[in-house]
């Protein structure tokens, strides 16, 4: 028998009903789903389009938010838009009288809508009875907290009082250099929205009651809503719903749900968007700043959701975060969603109210479209899918189905991996960010697809030479794409694996709830990789000695192209078989099997996956790539993450990559050059993405000196130095601009500023601003009876409502009575007892022996509020509401012992110091009420100067708790 075979053999073998078939239909519909290279590269062409325009329109305001269309509704956002105009007309930070304003307006708005519901009730923290004392425990160092609160408190009553209530929360207050639109003005514009409904006249009485907790001074330690937790109502609450803002516009975001129950209820809202790859980043500490949220969920034990806005990061905290950067559409998404979810909330019971809400702590995975608890998904697919996989290929390999895959074949894609990985590492971090550190900053988007076009044409590039030179390892029926099918099935595995052994464990630090796309692309990889192994079990067993036409009927899509992988779209497909008698009956079937398996690979793996991916990925980099201006660390995650999204992202189209015709290869050559090129010459500043800098003008007052220091933050980067120095200000008095290294990777600006603050009315000195009365300063053993000393002060400081008391172990040495309880050894904060005075009651006795103070907060007859810590207070916090009132307090600390040996019946030890810190942050111009011509000053010149004169690409915001502050230092 010949060992090939003539055309006129090969066509005498096609039955006549074959040959009746047109010749066209066969070629087109071979040349359109055969695995050639014109059809894969169409569909990789096409994947890639679709995966981009897809995730732009879900992620896009415009394309997927509609404007209310019913007329009730077009009232409520026409009411919440100009609740929002009113809110953001000027900075209304806690510090500031504006913050009043708008408390004031608030409370208008709010007596007039429930005005004449008999279920609405309201309540205001103003009248004193809700001032609280806290240690902040997340810091470094003991930390305590006085706040005065006066939140503005709505109650809705439901009709079934059996039912636990929904608490809808926002905050009302903005930080000193921004007007506070987005953050946090448009959820409360929300809320008013959402309580204007409710006390309609044609609305029904909800089932369930709400309270709207519209709080305070959330910027600078999240008062309000810890102040919410000690007002009586907060025990009726289960379930919350906390409106933010961390950008400005664009949609609102699940940021973040307490668990899987609860969050499967935001399904109910008609514009769902959300990740859990937000809740993992604010977990983990990638997002610097927090919400509310974690106040109802972790010290109220509250069941609920984080709805905020969050990009651009950049503006956030600045004069951007204003009414012009925002428009209606993103206020109505956030407005709907708060709709939707409070009457779904509120329409009757509900699957958690029967539980117990201590139940409500375990994580979720969740993004849009999709809201499953992915952890029960993870465990079947790290099970089934390898058993089934090993099963498939354990055929294949022991019945010798003719797949003679060999080690250079199997090595040559985890090469490639790391060929890949590496040069993209080394060009990134070696080459790319010493040249230009915030390209991130403006060029985020071209920087990804400029490393995906570059990590492809690497793995092309090696993959095809590595081929050439190994050509004749490259196995008959050598199935190339299944190998790295299988591989990359491999290598998702173990980090699936790893992934649900930490999400199993998942904890706040180290939370995993943002990898679901790690259990979509193992599962899309696996479901091919069975394919092509379900097509190679159908082979016919080369242990076979005859082929007969009925085992020739089973022949798999496979075979019939296995031997021609690699061939051009112009070759004839039968051209280079070499054939013997037996394979003659079986000819038909091979025409007839013209490998269509790569197709169903390609379309349930590589389009899902390459979606799932990109969104995913530029969900979290729209979130913090412009964290890089924020700290050195986050600058490194940030590039990290964006090669780690890029090899992902490649992933799917990876086993394919062998049939890519030229004409994509030019494609993706083209945008690597191209965007290479466009980030070597692009500016990393512009004004839409400025650089963010940080100011405090601090007045340093000492008994024979005044130092106006200006501080200003920020990244390294040369051009701050200049900008800085090119102030009016400091070229006129020739002061230079120093530098100092903080930490993690910023720099501290500073200057002496001969632009004096006027945040008085009426006082032209600012030593006059804040004043220290020592009242009491131990120094005798009366003073000191158990070891602790004490002291007495009341700190004067003129229009202020904060003020920030550090203390330490001063340098200077004071002779006290000695007593037999010192403890020498010592070193922690010296500072033991805090008491603050209620300033409205009329008489300040402790109605309470200082042996009998409980450890932590309590509070005597007289309403005075006090704290013991054994650890030491090391700051305290002062917020109070009325401008005027001084601040008074007592503190007893445990002095620290210099010499024992008694002289003259006193021992050494240190004086306690006492830096006091007061805050202002009033932008508006102040007028001298006691010149005949009102003599108006603009309020902090040193502000206003770098507002004025700084570059387009600048952006300011506060780096404290106010503006301007005030320091003074004494030791008793």
């Amino acid at each position: 028998m010949a060992n090939s075979i003539s055309s006129e053999g090969l066509r005498s073998a096609v039955p006549e009903s074959s040959s009746q078939l047109p010749k066209c239909f066969i070629r087109l519909f071979r040349a359109v789903f055969g695995y050639r290279k014109t059809s894969l590269t169409f569909l990789v062409l096409a994947t890639l389009v679709t995966t981009v325009l897809v995730a732009f329109a879900d992620n896009s305001l415009e394309f997927s938010v509609d404007l209310p269309s019913s007329d009730s509704e077009r009232i409520t956002l026409d009411y919440s838009w100009l609740v929002l105009q009113e809110i953001s007309k000027y900075e209304h930070t806690y510090t500031s009288k504006h913050n009043d304003e708008v408390h004031d307006y608030l409370q208008d708005e709010i007596r007039l809508l429930i005005d004449g519901v008999p279920y609405a009730e309201y309540d205001n923290d103003l009248n004193y009875t809700n001032n609280i004392m806290f240690e902040v425990k997340y810091l470094s160092y003991a930390s305590l907290s006085y706040y005065e609160s006066n939140n503005l408190l709505v109650r809705i009553n439901g009709s079934d009082a059996s039912l636990p209530a929904l608490l809808l929360s926002s905050h009302f207050d903005s930080v000193p250099s921004a007007f506070g639109t987005t953050d946090d003005g448009m959820g409360v514009a929300s809320m008013m929205g959402v309580l204007q409904r409710l006390c309609g006249k044609d609305t029904v009485q909800p089932d369930r009651t709400i309270i709207f907790n519209f709080n305070n001074n959330e910027e600078f330690g999240l008062y309000g809503a810890k102040a919410f937790l000690m007002h009586p109502w907060a025990a009726q609450v289960k379930y919350f719903l906390n409106l933010e803002g961390t950008g400005a516009g664009g949609k609102a975001v699940l940021f973040r749900g307490s668990d899987y129950g609860i969050i499967s209820h935001f399904g109910a809202v008609r514009y769902p968007y959300g990740n859990s790859i937000f809740s993992q980043g604010f977990s983990n500490g990638l997002i610097a700043s927090e919400t509310d949220y974690v106040v109802y969920r972790n010290l109220g034990g509250l069941r609920g959701l984080d709805l905020a806005f969050f990009k651009p990061r950049d503006i956030y905290h600045t004069a951007q975060d204003n009414i012009r950067n925002t428009n209606r559409k993103s206020l109505w998404h956030m407005l709907s969603s708060t709709i939707d979810f409070t009457a779904h909330m509120t329409e009757g019971e509900i699957d958690l109210d029967a539980e117990h809400s201590g139940k409500g702590t375990d994580f979720a995975t969740y993004f849009s479209f999709i809201n499953f608890f992915f952890f029960l998904v993870n465990i079947v697919l790290l099970v089934v899918a390898p058993v089934a996989i090993l099963l498939l290929l354990s055929i294949v390999i022991y019945h010798n189905k003719g797949w003679d895959a060999n080690f250079v074949n199997v090595v040559k894609y985890p090469l490639s991996l790391v060929f890949s990985v590496s040069a993209l590492s080394f060009g990134t971090d070696v080459v790319l960010v010493p040249f230009n550190p915030f390209v991130a900053n403006n060029s985020v988007g071209t920087l990804v697809f400029t490393l995906f076009s570059v990590f492809l044409l690497l793995n092309y590039c090696f993959l095809n030479l590595y081929n050439l030179v190994f050509k004749s390892f490259k196995g008959h029926q050598h199935d190339e794409k299944l190998v790295l099918l299988l591989e990359s099935t491999l290598l998702l595995w173990v980090i699936l694996l790893w992934s649900t052994v930490k999400l199993s464990k998942n904890t706040i630090g180290d939370d995993h709830t943002g990898e679901a796309p790690v259990t979509v692309l193992f599962g899309a990889l696996a479901l091919a990789s069975l394919l092509g192994l379900l097509g190679w079990t159908f082979q016919k067993s080369k242990r076979s000695k005859t082929l007969s036409r009925s085992g020739c009927d089973y022949l798999s899509l496979l075979e019939s192209l296995s031997a021609h992988y690699g061939a051009s779209d112009n070759s004839d497909d039968c051209s280079s078989l070499s054939l013997n008698s037996r394979d003659i009956d079986c000819m038909e079937t091979h025409r007839k099997g013209f490998s269509y398996d790569w197709l169903i690979q390609f379309v349930p793996m590589v389009p899902v996956s390459s979606f799932v991916i990109y969104n995913w990925g530029f969900l979290a980099i729209d979130a913090f790539h412009k964290s890089i201006q924020e700290s050195m660390v986050l600058q490194g995650l940030v590039y990290k993450f964006v090669q780690m999204f890029v090899v992902a992202w490649a992933i799917p189209f990876m086993p394919f990559i062998f049939k890519l015709n030229s004409s994509i290869v030019l494609v993706f050559i083209a945008c690597a050059l191209s965007g290479i090129l466009v980030l070597g010459i692009r500016a990393p500043l512009d004004a839409a993405n400025p650089l963010k800098l940080r100011f405090l003008e601090t007045i340093h007052v000492a008994s024979d000196s005044v130092l106006n220091l200006v501080t200003v933050s920020a990244r390294l980067s040369p051009m701050v130095m200049d900008i800085l120095s090119d102030m009016p200000s400091v070229k006129r008095h020739g002061y230079p601009v120093q530098q100092q290294r903080g930490h993690d990777g910023m720099l501290m600006y500073c200057w002496n500023s001969t632009l004096m603050p006027h945040v008085v009315p009426g006082v032209d000195s600012v030593e006059d601003y804040v004043k220290i009365d020592v009242l009491k300063n131990s120094s005798t053993s009366s003073d000191a009876p158990f070891g602790l000393l004490t002291g007495e002060l009341r700190i004067t400081a003129l229009k202020n409502r904060n003020c920030k008391l550090t203390f330490k172990n001063s340098d200077s040495i004071a002779k006290i009575a000695e007593t037999s309880t010192f403890d020498a050894k010592e070193t922690y904060s010296p500072v033991k007892t805090v008491i603050v005075y209620d300033s409205k009651k009329p008489s300040n006795e402790i109605h309470i022996s200082v042996r009998e103070i409980p450890d932590g907060f309590s509070k005597d007859a007289n309403g005075n509020y006090l704290f013991k810590s054994s650890q030491g207070i090391r700051e305290l916090q002062l917020n109070k509401l009325d401008w005027d009132f001084p601040y008074h307090l007592l503190m007893q600390w445990s002095p620290k012992i210099v010499d024992s040996v008694l002289s003259a019946g006193k021992i050494s030890v240190l004086k306690l110091g006492i830096e006091v810190e007061c805050y202002w942050s009033e932008l508006s111009a102040v007028s001298d009420g006691r010149k005949g011509d009102f003599l108006v000053f603009e309020s902090i010149p040193a502000y206003q100067e770098v507002l004025h004169y700084s570059p387009n690409y600048v952006s300011w915001a506060n780096r404290d708790r106010g503006i301007v502050s005030v320091q003074r230092y004494i030791e008793i």
